[in-house]
């Protein structure tokens, strides 16, 4: 069975940040992420597992760098440094990553099982209305 990915909700759950800093951290290359069908990103489990234990270690060795920065009304933010718009400004959204062709037709399936299931089902019963 292939692997289930997470999505950008699952990701900010999981790393207790908001989606847009999820959103961030792919722009600067600092998670890795693929796209799905040219516009969803997903994320492996264990990429995501190692981020967070990274995480967690800096905060232990740096308690100071666990305080977020919080906007006027008290939320977290983080203002973009020239660095950071750089990089964004050149970099696509996600990492490139060279599938294959059945790596292709396997996430097609998973994505859209239900569809191409009901097309099968909508032909053979257009067929079984025709063939008498």
């Amino acid at each position: 069975m292939s692997e289930k990915l997470l999505s950008i909700r699952e990701v900010a759950d999981h790393l207790k940040v908001s989606e847009e800093e999820v959103k961030r951290l792919v722009d600067i290359g600092e998670i890795p992420a693929y796209k799905i069908g040219g516009t969803f990103l997903r994320f492996r489990r264990e990429q995501i597992e190692a981020i967070k234990n990274e995480i967690e270690e800096v905060e232990e060795m740096h308690p100071e760098l666990a305080r977020p920065v919080l906007d006027d009304l008290g939320k977290p933010t983080h203002h973009l440094t020239d660095l950071e718009i750089e990089i964004k400004a050149r970099e696509p959204a996600a990492r490139q990553y060279d599938y294959t062709f059945a790596e292709k037709i396997r996430d097609f399936v998973y994505f859209y099982d239900f569809y191409v299931l009901s097309f099968i089902m909508i032909g053979v019963l257009l067929f079984m209305i025709f063939k008498t």
